[in-house]
Protein backbone atom coordinates (compact mmCIF):
# COMPACT_ATOMS: atom_id res chain seq x y z
CA UNK A 1 0.00 0.00 0.00
CA UNK A 2 1.65 3.16 -1.45
CA UNK A 3 -0.22 5.33 0.76
CA UNK A 4 1.22 3.94 3.82
CA UNK A 5 5.07 4.45 3.08
CA UNK A 6 4.07 7.61 1.86
CA UNK A 7 2.52 8.56 5.42
CA UNK A 8 5.52 6.43 6.77
CA UNK A 9 8.19 8.74 5.08
CA UNK A 10 6.13 12.18 5.73
CA UNK A 11 6.41 11.55 9.21
CA UNK A 12 10.30 10.82 9.06
CA UNK A 13 10.72 13.74 6.99
CA UNK A 14 8.61 15.81 9.37
CA UNK A 15 10.76 14.49 12.24
CA UNK A 16 14.09 15.87 10.31
CA UNK A 17 12.75 19.03 9.61
CA UNK A 18 11.97 19.54 13.10
CA UNK A 19 15.35 18.52 14.20
CA UNK A 20 16.94 21.14 11.42
CA UNK A 21 14.72 24.20 13.03
CA UNK A 22 15.14 23.08 16.27
CA UNK A 23 11.25 23.23 16.49
CA UNK A 24 7.69 21.53 17.03
CA UNK A 25 6.79 21.47 13.25
CA UNK A 26 3.74 18.71 13.51
CA UNK A 27 1.76 21.25 12.69
CA UNK A 28 2.95 20.17 9.03
CA UNK A 29 0.52 18.46 6.07
CA UNK A 30 1.25 17.24 2.78
CA UNK A 31 -0.15 20.56 1.81
CA UNK A 32 1.75 22.80 3.55
CA UNK A 33 3.91 25.07 1.83
CA UNK A 34 7.55 24.44 2.56
CA UNK A 35 8.71 28.34 1.92
CA UNK A 36 5.95 29.43 4.28
CA UNK A 37 4.69 27.06 6.56
CA UNK A 38 8.09 27.00 8.33
CA UNK A 39 8.58 29.65 10.33
CA UNK A 40 11.85 31.56 9.82
CA UNK A 41 12.03 29.33 6.39
CA UNK A 42 14.02 31.94 3.78
CA UNK A 43 15.03 30.43 0.38
CA UNK A 44 18.81 30.02 2.14
CA UNK A 45 17.49 28.06 4.69
CA UNK A 46 15.46 25.88 2.80
CA UNK A 47 18.45 24.89 0.63
CA UNK A 48 19.83 24.26 4.15
CA UNK A 49 17.33 22.10 5.13
CA UNK A 50 17.36 19.78 1.55
CA UNK A 51 20.91 19.42 1.97
CA UNK A 52 20.11 18.19 5.41
CA UNK A 53 17.67 15.95 4.11
CA UNK A 54 20.16 14.88 1.55
CA UNK A 55 22.23 13.65 4.36
CA UNK A 56 19.65 12.26 6.35
CA UNK A 57 18.48 10.26 3.33
CA UNK A 58 21.58 9.35 1.65
CA UNK A 59 20.19 10.77 -1.62
CA UNK A 60 21.27 13.84 -3.78
CA UNK A 61 18.81 16.12 -4.77
CA UNK A 62 18.63 17.32 -8.64
CA UNK A 63 19.17 21.27 -7.87
CA UNK A 64 17.02 21.78 -11.37
CA UNK A 65 14.05 19.36 -9.38
CA UNK A 66 14.53 21.29 -5.67
CA UNK A 67 13.35 24.51 -7.25
CA UNK A 68 10.04 22.92 -7.90
CA UNK A 69 9.62 21.63 -4.60
CA UNK A 70 6.46 23.23 -3.41
CA UNK A 71 4.87 21.72 -0.22
CA UNK A 72 5.49 18.75 1.99
CA UNK A 73 3.49 16.28 -0.54
CA UNK A 74 5.87 17.08 -3.93
CA UNK A 75 8.98 16.80 -0.95
CA UNK A 76 7.42 13.43 0.19
CA UNK A 77 7.02 12.22 -3.58
CA UNK A 78 10.94 13.18 -4.86
CA UNK A 79 12.11 11.64 -2.07
CA UNK A 80 10.46 8.35 -2.05
CA UNK A 81 10.78 8.78 -6.24
CA UNK A 82 14.93 8.78 -5.75
CA UNK A 83 14.79 5.93 -2.71
CA UNK A 84 13.25 3.74 -5.48
CA UNK A 85 15.33 4.42 -8.50
CA UNK A 86 18.39 3.82 -5.97
CA UNK A 87 16.97 0.61 -5.37
CA UNK A 88 16.42 -0.45 -8.94
CA UNK A 89 19.52 -2.43 -10.32
CA UNK A 90 22.07 -0.72 -12.73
Amino acid sequence: MPEQQDQELFDEIVRHIGEFVESDVSYLTPDSHLATSIEGMSSLKLVELLLYLEDCFNLEFDDSVVGRLESMRDLVHYVRDLRNAQQQPA
